[in-house]
Order: structure tokens, then C-alpha cells, then sequence
């Protein structure tokens, strides 16, 4: 199979190959520990039923793959990512690894349950052609949901949030992971859309039910999509 991958993706790919044995440490310290409380949600949005096919994109260190397998008994459950060595593979796990691109999805139409993305939509060249792919790839009925974090604009922790995302967190981090990943991921919130960007976005692809979950504060958010 060949993997078509744009210069964008390829400079994605570097960054997180970089930080790929520090990323589920720093990630948690860096979030206070609520990276895990969001994906729990985010779990729980898709609404899981046994014997499903389950796409997880952007998969990174497979926590939320690995938090399907546990919760039900899935038919299929697919992990993917264009960064290789972020996953941890496990023998005794039924998740399969698919080495691909968000902009080329390799899965048939109309060939999954559910799709599901954390943390990963503010990387992708281009948020409009991954969100045809994931129309494209889901069964009719079938739900995505999508978590991410977001600029929280003019609320009252906006301040507070900008010199701590934009300021304190790549100056620490880029140090602890001898890296300048972290003044990507804070440049990649920065220049983000908004939740109501791709809330709009999502209807103008064909969902319908689009609905938005507000965390912290507003500065994480899940939006749930019903083919």
C-alpha cells in the first residue's frame, strides 16, 4: 500500500515522531490530568454498541483505541496514524494499526460505525477533505466525534489560558522534550478555527444532529456528528 503523504503531514509527522516516547506523560502534566476525563467523554459520545467497527484517527499513543477495546466487544476496531512509532502495539490486542493519511482515509465507503479523532483536527492540512473522508468512510446513521482544543476567544479565562498555552507551555516543554513540538502545538491552537467553524463545517459536509460539548472552561471541545 502506498501512503500519500503532503509536506504539512510530513512536518506533523517529524514533530510527534520527535516527542513520540515523552508525548502520554507530558500530555498528561501538561493538561493537569484532564486529558483523560475528555477522552472518557468523548467515549461516551459515540454511544458504542458491541460487534461495531470502530476508526480511531490520529490514533497517536492509542489511548482511546485501547479504551474501546476495553468498554465493548467490537468487531473491528482500526487505529490510524501517519506517525508509526507513537504507537504502542500489543499482542494480546485485537486493535489493528493502519499507517495512513487523515486526507486519504484507507478504509472502503460506507465501511465503519463510528470514527473517532482526539487531538487531532488542528493538524491536518486541510479539516474540510478530513471530514468528507470520515463522511465518506462511516455506514449511514453512523457517528463521529471529534475532540479538540481551541482558543477560547473573549471569555474570562482567555487571558489566563493564552499566557499559560502560548507562553509557559512551550518554553517548559520544548525544554523537558528537547524539542520544539510545543511551540507547534501552541501555534497550532492559536491559529485554529472555531468550534462554531467546525460545527458548520460538519453540517456543510452532510451530518445532521451536529451537536457541541464544552469543556474546560471552552477551551476543549467535543462535537458529535450523525451521518
Amino acid at each position: 500500500m502506498v501512503i500519500l503523504i503532503n509536506k504539512n503531514e510530513e512536518n506533523v509527522k517529524e514533530i510527534f515522531r520527535r516527542i513520540s516516547s515523552k508525548y502520554d506523560l507530558i500530555d498528561s502534566i501538561m493538561s493537569f490530568g484532564m486529558d483523560t476525563y475528555w477522552r472518557k467523554k468523548l467515549i461516551e459520545s459515540l454511544k458504542l454498541k458491541d460487534g461495531q467497527d470502530i476508526l480511531d484517527v490520529g490514533c497517536g499513543s492509542g489511548k482511546i483505541s485501547y479504551s474501546i477495546e476495553n468498554t465493548i466487544n467490537a468487531n473491528n476496531i482500526y487505529a490510524m496514524d501517519i506517525t508509526r512509532e507513537m504507537f504502542p502495539f500489543k499482542n494480546s490486542s485485537k486493535v489493528q494499526f493502519l499507517e495512513g493519511s487523515a486526507m486519504s482515509i484507507p478504509i472502503k465507503d460506507d465501511g465503519v460505525d463510528r470514527v473517532v479523532s482526539g487531538f487531532l483536527t488542528r493538524n491536518v492540512p486541510s479539516l474540510e477533505t478530513y471530514l468528507v473522508e470520515v463522511y465518506r468512510v462511516l455506514k449511514p446513521g453512523g457517528i463521529f466525534c471529534n475532540l479538540d482544543i481551541y482558543d477560547p476567544q473573549k471569555n474570562l479565562i482567555a487571558p489566563l489560558f493564552r499566557l499559560y498555552f502560548y507562553r509557559i507551555v512551550p518554553a517548559l516543554f520544548d525544554k523537558i522534550s528537547g524539542t520544539h513540538s510545543y511551540s507547534y502545538l501552541a501555534r497550532s491552537v492559536q491559529s485554529f478555527v472555531s468550534p462554531s467553524f467546525v460545527h458548520n463545517l460538519l453540517l456543510k459536509t452532510g451530518f445532521s444532529k451536529v451537536t457541541i460539548r464544552r469543556m474546560a472552561g471552552g477551551t476543549v471541545y467535543i462535537h458529535t456528528a450523525i451521518k
